[in-house]
């Protein structure tokens, strides 16, 4: 049986007529829950929005109040570290020095070195009966080291704990010793015959009280030794830092003594150093002079003075306004004096002379931070020569490497130096 198109047509026109109203029913049906569906997902898609909305500000709102919490912490922290910390030396004013003009002093010739490795650290040089000696640390310990000048025949004389901070020679040939120690300042005599070396401990303290960095030392040849503390503050890391802590502080409590091993009596001298950072002895001219790291000077003192203070009576400023801060005195066999600077002149710290507050402050930074406020690097004089009688500069040495001065020794035609941090020894002709 053909079906032909009309009956295609009717059957087509009855089946729409019978099934289309229950297919439009059912798609609408479908189409309204779809909707629903959509429109619940839609609901619980706000939802969870929301939700996370809440959660991040809950979040935001803890993150700023342990933010808040913790600039408030850091604020303490901050004022306590820089501010309300305790300090061993605590900051005094006082009035900057002026700045000495130029001198007109010849410039010494150029020079060599010295290689000491393994050697390091030379913290003294001295001269005796041709052979040059020098303090320098040998691993944790310190070392006493002989040679001759051109550093030949170099050989230990003695090792002992701690720094040795400065030597001196005695007439019978005694070596009189300042070192610093972890308990604190040592002054020892060091004598030495065909048994060998003997170290033999004089002063730890005066009046009940240990020295605190003792930085030089002297022997008269009537047998009594003088020798200086750098300040009354106790030295706990070292020279170096001691002499940057008194710098910045100027605590003024530097002092000189007298030891007489006759009597066994230790005598004050001198009081009132902002930092005795140096010691030069003249017999011939019967004085004393020492170096005053904070002040930029160097007084002069009769060596039979007792319990004097610096500035006073009885004690001049011999040189002033020098162009560093000076560090280790010597004197050559003419009676010239060799004054060492250990950094340039700071302009930030002499600014703020009469503030405390900024260089109390500073005190309670780090080291490395003090350096680069303090700007105190290498000086670009290492060294002038003067001639204490006539007060005339003689010559200057020009700074070039980096580190400061830390001893200087003229022997001969050579005036020998040391610079922290190297294990050589410079020397420049005079």
């Amino acid at each position: 049986m053909r079906i032909g198109l009309v009956e295609l047509l009717l059957i087509l026109l009855i089946a729409s007529l019978t099934i289309g109203p229950s297919a439009a029913l059912w798609v609408d049906r479908w189409m309204r829950r779809a909707q629903k569906t959509s429109a619940a997902a839609a609901r619980r898609r706000a939802a969870q929005e929301a939700q996370r909305a809440a959660e991040r500000e809950e979040v935001l709102q803890r993150f700023q109040k342990l933010s808040i919490v913790f600039v408030l912490c850091a604020a303490v922290a901050l004022i306590w570290g820089l501010v309300l910390r305790p300090i061993e030396a605590a900051p005094t004013p006082y009035t900057a020095p002026d700045v000495r003009q130029e001198t007109g002093a010849q410039t010494a010739a150029e020079g060599g070195v010295l290689e000491l490795a393994p050697y390091t650290e030379i913290s003294a040089l001295r001269e005796n009966n041709g052979w040059l000696y020098a303090a320098a640390k040998s691993g944790k310990n310190g070392c006493l080291l002989r040679m001759q000048p051109d550093g030949t025949g170099r050989t230990e004389v003695l090792t002992t704990a701690g720094e040795i901070t400065d030597f001196a020679f005695a007439p019978d040939g005694t070596i009189w010793m300042t070192t610093l120690e972890s308990e604190g300042g040592r002054l020892y005599r060091v004598n030495s015959d065909q048994w060998g070396v003997t170290v033999e401990l004089i002063v730890s303290q005066i009046d009940g009280c240990a020295l605190s960095c003792p930085t030089a030392v002297a022997a008269a040849s009537d047998g009594v030794v003088y020798f200086t503390d750098l300040a009354a503050t106790r030295a706990r890391h070292g020279v170096e830092s001691a002499l940057r802590t008194e710098l910045t502080a100027h605590t003024g409590t530097g002092s000189v003594y007298v030891y007489d091993p006759a009597a066994r009596t230790v005598e004050t001298v001198l009081t009132g150093i902002a930092g005795a950072s140096g010691l030069a002895l003249d017999e011939a001219a019967e004085t004393l002079y020492v170096s005053d790291l904070g002040s930029r000077c160097v007084w002069a003192v009769d060596t039979a003075a007792r319990d004097r203070t610096a500035g006073g009576k009885g004690c001049s400023t011999h040189l002033y306004g020098l162009p560093g801060y000076p560090g280790a005195l010597s004197l050559d066999a003419d009676g010239t004096l060799y004054i060492s600077y250990r950094w340039a002149r700071s302009g930030w710290l002499e600014d703020h002379a009469g503030r405390t507050l900024l260089r109390g402050m500073a005190l309670r930074l780090s080291q490395t931070m003090q350096e680069g406020l303090f700007s105190l690097s290498a000086s670009d004089i290492r060294a002038e020569a003067v001639a204490p009688a006539s007060g005339s500069w003689q010559r200057t040495i020009p700074g070039g490497s980096s580190g400061s001065t830390t001893a200087l020794c003229p022997v001969g035609s050579r005036v020998y130096l040391a610079i922290s941090g190297e294990t050589k020894l410079h020397w420049v002709r005079v």
